[in-house]
């Protein structure tokens, strides 16, 4: 294994009540290393997920249809769906026959899902409850698995279970994180203390193999994902054959790129702190947008507190009135933007296309996107105003 990105110490909670302000806060490293063997990036150290928990699940994006029509999925066939699913695709797999069972842990994912008509069980998908499954005699034609991968304690024993569970000439679905779009976009502030594994299509493939299956193709999925099926017969797609070259052209079979990728990351650290003091120094004011775990990682790793960015406005009607946890900057509701007026807002979450509309940007409010690279955006003049190349 070999250590190449280390974020610090960080909170671990998403957001702070004002009465547990004078209260310490639980931190813990957030470090990430190299599988040189193969090629996995990992989480080192303790993770925080509980695994009765939701992993969150991605919107309906039509996977139903092209089992039932370009998989040819039949009436009658079985389907195992494994955590963090769309309650949609399992209803559509229902009413066309389908026999859908459905390992749901979390109660927020299991209802919508038995209320369209499918067989849920609230339990943990683990080696355990596979053989329990076996010894029913339950073998699915199609497995579909969420993110699960990415959060297993167990990544082996998570692995034989969902191959113990496939009959011969089923088909395995796994959804996981594009990690080579978050290396190539420096989005080091996607990684966080839950995810323990994060897989490159190489990493995929070797994890595979080493249980008798062949990763043969895969779909970009809307909000940074992707989609890898895999079976026991080898039959690979041309689309998939060009994503593992280009992931071995840019180097993601090998240390060097990570190393690099951690060098990037602090240049951005620096760069952005510097161009956030430099405008508190001329007296503009700055706020925030977006208070979920990605602002909160990105505030504390640079280490901007309220001196710099003043408060965060968030959409969430739970986070408002809170403070982000570490550098305890206070969070308001959008409304906020509009009577202060800051000169600069740190866009901090995945809105920026969205802000560029807003009534903050056309009475002349200036975005701040912190990556790939610090820049700011002046869309009402529709042109960028600096941008700090890293």
């Amino acid at each position: 294994m070999v250590p190449f990105l280390n974020l610090g110490r960080l909170p671990i909670s998403e957001t702070l009540a004002l009465d547990r302000l004078h209260l310490q806060e639980t931190r813990l490293p957030l470090e990430l290393a190299f599988c040189k063997r193969c090629s996995l990036v990992q989480l080192l150290g303790d993770s925080t997920f509980d695994p009765t928990h939701p992993i969150p699940a991605r919107p309906y994006q039509g996977l139903s249809q092209r089992l039932l029509h370009d998989h040819q999925l039949l009436a009658g066939a079985r389907v195992l769906g494994v955590q963090s699913l769309s309650s949609e695709d399992l209803g559509r797999l229902q009413h066309a026959g389908v026999e859908v069972l459905y390992i749901e842990p979390a109660p927020e994912l299991a209802g919508p899902a038995q209320a369209k008509g499918v067989s849920v069980r609230r339990a943990v998908f683990d080696r355990t409850l596979a053989e329990q499954l076996a010894n029913e005699g339950f073998q699915a034609d199609v497995v579909l698995a969420g993110e699960v991968l990415a959060y297993a304690s167990d990544l082996n024993g998570l692995m034989e279970g969902l191959v113990g569970v496939l009959s011969e000439h089923g088909i395995l679905f796994l959804e996981l994180p594009d990690l080579a779009g978050w290396l190539q976009e420096r989005r080091f502030d996607r990684f966080n203390h839950r995810m323990q594994h994060y897989f490159s299509l190489h990493a995929l493939s070797h994890l595979l193999r080493r249980h008798g299956l062949w990763l043969n193709g895969l779909e970009t999925l809307s909000g940074g994902g992707l989609r890898a099926y895999a079976s026991r017969r080898r039959m690979a797609e041309p689309p998939l054959t060009q994503h593992l070259a280009e992931e071995k052209r840019l180097g993601l079979t090998g240390a060097v790129y990570y190393q690099e990728f951690a060098s990037a990351v602090a240049s951005v650290r620096e760069a952005l702190l510097t161009l956030l003091t430099e405008l508190r120094a001329r007296g503009y004011r700055i706020a925030a947008y977006g208070a979920g775990e990605m602002g909160s990682l990105l505030l504390n790793f640079v280490g901007l507190g309220s001196e710099v960015v003043e408060f965060v406005v968030e959409e969430s009607p739970a986070r408002q009135g809170r403070f982000i946890p570490g550098v305890r900057v206070p969070i308001h509701p959008p409304t906020r933007l509009l009577e202060e007026r800051p000169e600069y807002l740190l866009v901090l979450c995945e809105a920026g296309k969205a802000l560029e509309s807003s009534e903050y940007v056309t009475r002349g409010g200036k975005l701040i996107l912190p990556l790939p690279y610090p820049e700011i955006v002046n869309p009402a003049a529709r042109s960028v105003g600096l941008r700090v190349g890293v």
